[in-house]
């Protein structure tokens, strides 16, 4: 039950935040405009912070099940969605979607499979309703990235740990598992662009 409840609220929270801070700032720049470029700096900067805050969060909740997954995913898709909110049209449900996808990692371990499961979930649910070109890049991208990035967990996250201290170590590991992933992800980002009228 605590795990439903932590998924639930990190689902409340992906999906809100967004909406409140989405008219503060930098919003979606339209099409064919010459200010729209691809905000790779700010994508990762943006995946380490969420990564990191993902980690501490999660790991100061203690009992470690899907709900601490969720509270990463929130944590990670609302830094992603920051970042890209003037880059594509999305709104809360892209973190939304991120808490949703990480919630399925304890089901399938901490292994490649886990992680290309992990991401292909995240890259659907990313990519529900949006009126986007290049979703097959995202979707496999996705998979791809986070199976690959899977593989790094063991030689990551543990000598972080032992080398900076429990605390630190978790922190800066989740947040390094992020930001990598979020680099091997800037291809699959690259190749998203808004549907104009023409393409629908």
């Amino acid at each position: 039950m605590d795990d439903i409840l932590k998924a639930v609220v990190s689902a409340i929270i992906a999906y809100t935040l967004p909406r409140a801070l989405g008219n503060i700032g930098k919003t979606f720049t339209p099409a064919g405009s010459s200010e729209r470029t691809l905000p790779w700096v700010q994508w990762l900067i943006a995946s380490f912070i969420g990564g990191a805050l993902g980690g501490a969060f999660s790991g100061a909740m203690g009992n470690q099940g899907f709900g601490n997954w969720a509270v990463y995913g929130a944590a990670l898709g609302i830094m992603q969605w920051f970042a890209l909110r003037g880059y594509l049209p999305i709104g809360g449900w892209w973190a939304v979607a991120s808490a949703v996808g990480w919630v399925v990692a304890p089901f399938w371990g901490g292994n490649p499979l886990g992680g290309f499961i992990v991401g292909l979930t995240i890259g659907l649910l990313q990519t529900i309703g949006l009126k986007i070109e290049g979703k097959s890049w995202w979707i496999g991208g996705n998979a791809l990235a986070w199976g690959l990035v899977a593989l790094l967990l063991p030689v990551l996250v543990e000598p972080l740990g032992n080398a900076f201290g429990f605390i630190l170590g978790w922190i800066i590991g989740w947040g390094l598992i992020a930001l990598i992933g979020a680099f091997l992800l800037l291809l699959p980002l690259s190749r998203l662009s808004p549907k104009t009228d023409k393409n629908e």
